[in-house]
């Protein structure tokens, strides 16, 4: 019989992380939401502003038991404002890993939600070293809002921050918790129109030509996300899995005309 695990979800009220909820609830787990608004399924709910340093500090001191598997789910749109994108999508997410991770269960593991807006993370490596270096959520978010003037920008370093984050984290927690981050391209979700508001059909509409036609759905992300935090993902980590049905790499390679 599977051991039931304790799992923390960040944005687990909605789209990905309530599919996320469902996956680990199915299997026995015991499932605490850290959000702002309560999930309509029956589990743990801690309210979470995950732009707010304290309310962050406040969540990990309430939750009464060592959690195994931590997943940041919850993220903003590059329709949002920048200092907002920055906190709630990279800042936030870091204060809350750093704070929750000494008090995980050894063994354990913590899936983000990164995004295939964050492919590029090579070409922006100075600016998102710049945010990383950055020591804390106040000094992170006022260098970023400095660097960064345009939504869809933040959103993008947002989460390429996230990715290059992750694989340094993973070497610093290593042997105590794994690492790893998943990127989905467009899903359906009720964020998404924020997304076609910020990017254009410009931009994602050839992307989801190149995954056969359709955006992915939540639970297609979520199942992702659950075998990244399963045993049997252990030699995974410090890295980003890319879960869009292929296109952003068939339109990289047919930028580059390699197709």
């Amino acid at each position: 019989m599977t051991r039931s695990r304790t799992v923390v979800v960040t944005g687990g009220a909605s789209g990905i992380g309530e599919a996320v909820v469902r996956r680990f609830t199915a299997r026995g787990d015991e499932v605490i939401v850290l959000d702002r608004r309560k999930p309509g399924s029956p589990v743990h709910f801690v309210e979470t502003d995950l732009n707010d340093c304290s309310s962050i500090d406040t969540a990990v001191d309430a939750l009464d038991r060592p959690a195994d598997v931590l997943c940041n789910v919850a993220g903003v749109s590059g329709a949002s404002p920048v200092p907002l994108i920055l906190g709630v999508n990279f800042f936030g997410l870091r204060h809350l890993t750093d704070r929750l991770v000494p008090r995980m269960n050894e063994g354990g593991a913590v899936v983000s939600v990164a995004s295939t807006a964050g492919w590029y993370w090579r070409d922006h490596l100075a600016e998102v070293t710049r945010l990383i270096e950055a020591p804390d959520f106040r000094s992170g978010v006022d260098t970023g809002t400095a660097l960064l003037r345009d939504g869809k920008d933040a959103y993008a370093r947002s989460k390429e921050a996230l990715i290059v984050w992750t694989s340094l984290a993973a070497q610093r927690y290593r042997g105590h918790v794994r690492l790893n981050t998943v990127s989905p391209g467009a899903v359906e979700t009720p964020l998404l129109p924020s997304f076609y508001a910020s990017m254009g059909h410009a931009e994602l509409d050839p992307l989801t030509e190149l995954a056969g036609g359709r955006n992915g759905r939540p639970e297609e992300i979520a199942t992702v996300v659950e075998f990244l935090a399963s045993a049997q993902a252990t030699w995974v980590n410090g890295t980003d899995v890319v879960a869009d049905a292929g296109a952003e790499m068939a339109f990289a390679l047919r930028q580059n005309s390699a197709a």
